[in-house]
């Protein structure tokens, strides 16, 4: 299931109220909810589901473009389509980018200079439904199954590096094979519970509409939304495991991260302050911390925010 509902904020406050401000869009779907929910619940719960699983697309900003433009693309076949995918570097241990829910390859694209420098073959790849990818239904496990396809494709992986729902699915498609080194999973969910809660109340979903969503949701992909809970895939996972995680992002709780962290018979947790859930991945904090514990873990004397290379990396953040 999807993470994140695709027209607003995965914040998800306690309060039954809805969000104020609503946009039009969700505003409308909220009336239609309400009118054909009662007489047609068949139909509404199945737009619901739809509605779920449907992310929608941003573009991709100039720096994201710039750094694509230094890597060479290639495409990975997937359920009868092909992924778009980029590289960087020639060195031969892989590291593979996972990004988040209406997210891209490119958001994580900070991370590729650095582990190139160490030696590092750096891929990328946008998830069906995200970034220059074909159309399709997204959800955790989808991502999942996208990073298995990816996985078999490219062959060993030294590491993985995901993002929000690309961390938690990292640690799900453990279920389908994936095997790495190490992971690092940057501001990960436990589970989409708490987002498929958000969006039924953004919908205005009455107890029974939302049940029938849910269960949808659940034939869908054969599993109970309690088995999604990805603390148990941290848990067998017996190598290095990190969670970087702001203790202020709004989008996914702190406590999310720390649990799967503590779940982890080798996880390490690093909180930053004031970076929240999207820019985090761009932070020389997040990214001293990833680069080394990808680099086996073993730190440099220096950071490499400090090293002289590291210095005219962060420059255009700095300024």
């Amino acid at each position: 299931m999807a993470l994140a509902s695709p027209h607003h904020s995965t914040n998800v406050r306690s309060s039954k109220r809805p969000p104020s401000g609503l946009p039009l869009a969700i505003r409308a779907a909220r009336a239609g909810f309400r009118v054909i929910g009662p007489y047609a619940p068949t139909l509404a719960s199945s737009y619901a589901e739809r509605l779920f699983l449907t992310p929608r697309r941003h573009r991709r900003p100039a720096w994201e473009a710039q750094s694509l433009a230094s890597s060479e693309r290639f495409s990975v076949p997937h359920d009868g389509q092909l992924l778009p995918a980029w590289r960087w570097g020639t060195g031969a241990s892989t590291v593979l980018l996972v990004h988040g829910w209406e997210g891209r390859g490119s958001q994580l694209a900070r991370l590729a200079e650095p582990l190139v420098s160490r030696g590092f073959n750096v891929v990328a790849f946008d998830v069906p439904g995200h970034g220059d990818a074909p159309r399709g239904l997204a959800s955790v496990v989808e991502h999942a199954r996208a990073i298995a396809s990816v996985a078999v494709h490219l062959g060993a992986l030294h590491a993985i590096v995901g993002h929000s729902v690309g961390g938690a699915a990292s640690l799900f498609a453990t279920r389908l094979g994936v095997r790495a080194d190490r992971l690092a999973l940057v501001a990960p969910p436990v589970s989409p519970e708490r987002f498929a809660a958000g969006f039924g109340l953004m919908l205005g979903l009455d107890a029974s509409l939302q049940h029938r969503m849910v269960a949808r949701l659940e034939r869908r992909y054969g599993l109970r939304m309690d088995e999604l809970d990805v603390r148990t895939d941290a848990a067998r996972w017996s190598r290095p495991l990190l969670v970087v995680h702001d203790v202020g992002d709004r989008v996914v709780p702190f406590s999310d991260g720390e649990s799967i962290a503590h779940a982890a018979p080798l996880g390490t947790l690093v909180a930053t302050h004031g970076l929240g859930h999207h820019r985090i991945l761009r932070a020389p904090e997040a990214l001293d911390a990833v680069v080394p514990f990808v680099s086996a873990g073993v730190r440099a004397e220096a950071s490499f925010s400090e090293t002289l290379d590291g210095e005219l990396f962060f420059r255009d953040l700095r300024w």
